[in-house]
């Protein structure tokens, strides 16, 4: 390949990469060195947020009240606890605190 095709290439590539919205935004801040990202979803109302957030929870319960093992030959070593403790965490920070905070307000404005 020729370099000039070679830099119009890398430049229509850069190009792509930077117009493109992928499911990882920069958070704003680094850990142990490393630039952290944060991921989105859409969710249509705060009921089904809420329905999103009971089904991981129900998900967890059955993991830990199961006999803990994966039935797939590719995850037979993953550890049930550590990936319900990921889950956990995930779930936590679902948790609609903002909107709380804000349907408090309105619940003390409408009194």
């Amino acid at each position: 390949m020729k370099k000039k095709n070679y830099k119009r290439l890398v430049k229509q590539l850069k190009s792509e990469l930077t117009s493109k919205n992928g499911p990882l935004k920069s958070a704003g801040y680094n850990c142990n060195g490393k630039p952290m990202k944060k991921g989105e979803f859409l969710i249509g109302d705060n009921d089904e947020l809420m329905f999103t957030i009971s089904c991981l929870l129900k998900t967890c319960i059955l993991a830990l009240e199961g006999d803990a093992n994966f039935s797939l030959s590719t995850m037979n070593k993953a550890d049930p606890k550590a990936s319900v403790i990921v889950s956990l965490e995930f779930i936590n920070s679902l948790l609609p605190r903002e909107q709380m905070v804000v349907l408090d307000k309105i619940s003390e404005l409408l009194k």
